[in-house]
């Protein structure tokens, strides 16, 4: 799996034939398939009360996000998300109290298509002070108003209810997050009672 379509056979560099557009490749001389993939990718919505966790992309001046990111080899999609939030923010959370949110494919870039898996914490339920980390200019909680009459602008947001649509609000956000952390359906909770049989 690679993030970009490959061009060249990953065993004999061989340039790869177009097979069916956008993931399956063929290797001629390898007799072998090479398949673009979405890749993984994931993050967390840490609310607090009617506020919103945002940090500013370090890509662009103004524009703000939820942190997020992709997990590294060999972290599950929750240690990736909470590692991605400590790098951004300096919040720190036990992977396994992060409640599942949504998740979502969608194209970040002409050809990265990637699956995002997003989860809710409250910020009781993380350790740290808040500050922007070495994958972010800034790092702070808005209200969705607040956010609204700034100049600011949001980095486009995945509707979990449309798979591929970027517009979510941040009210939108901030109560599915309250709503799936209202269910407190943790990992610990699910798996917890099973670990010691």
């Amino acid at each position: 799996m690679v993030n970009f379509p490959p061009e060249f056979c990953p065993y004999c560099g061989t340039e790869l034939d177009l097979v069916e557009a956008p993931t399956v490749y063929r290797c001629e001389p390898c007799e072998d398939w090479v398949f673009h993939n979405a890749v993984l990718g994931g993050g967390v919505v840490v609310v607090d009360d009617d506020k919103v966790l945002l940090v500013e992309d370090f890509r662009g001046a103004g524009t703000w996000k939820i942190p997020e990111g992709v997990p590294e080899i060999p972290e599950s999609p929750r240690e990736g998300v909470a590692r991605e939030l400590e790098e951004e923010t300096t919040l720190g959370v036990d992977p396994t109290e992060l409640v599942y949110l949504y998740d979502v494919g969608k194209w970040v870039g002409e050809d990265m298509f990637r699956m995002h898996v997003y989860y809710a914490i409250d910020r009781a339920d993380t350790s740290g002070e808040l500050e922007a980390g070495s994958d972010a200019t800034d790092a702070r909680f808005w209200t969705p108003a607040e956010f609204r009459e700034s100049e600011h602008v949001l980095r486009d947001m995945p509707n979990p209810d449309e798979t591929r649509s970027w517009d979510m609000g941040l009210d939108v956000l901030r109560d599915q997050a309250t709503a799936a952390l209202d269910r407190e359906t943790t990992y610990a909770d699910l798996f917890a009672p099973h670990l010691d049989d």
